[in-house]
């Protein structure tokens, strides 16, 4: 029921995780499905004062921390996007 096989990077279940966290807890309507690339800022389904929520998760669950300069609605539009700023962060290193 998974084919979901874009080389999404991160960890494997981390594109599932956000979008059953982003679906139940941050979304306008829990109806409407949460693809990688589905629009959530700025198709309105996720208030951007919601992405403080969202970075919460990703801080608790993957120990990651992104900065809030970082963080832009943006940045932070899609699950794919999201999943691109973990990934620069998750290291920390100097390739910022």
């Amino acid at each position: 029921e998974m084919q979901a096989h874009d080389p999404t990077i991160g960890p494997p279940e981390a594109a599932d995780r956000l979008a059953k966290f982003i679906r139940t807890e941050v979304s306008k309507d829990p109806r409407q499905a949460v693809l990688p690339r589905t629009a959530l800022i700025s198709s309105g389904l996720v208030d951007s004062f919601s992405l403080i929520k969202v970075l919460a998760f990703i801080e608790d669950e993957f120990g990651i921390v992104i900065p809030d300069e970082a963080a832009t609605a943006q940045a932070m539009d899609s699950i794919e996007l999201i999943l691109q700023l973990m990934d620069i962060y998750a290291g920390d290193g100097p390739n910022g």
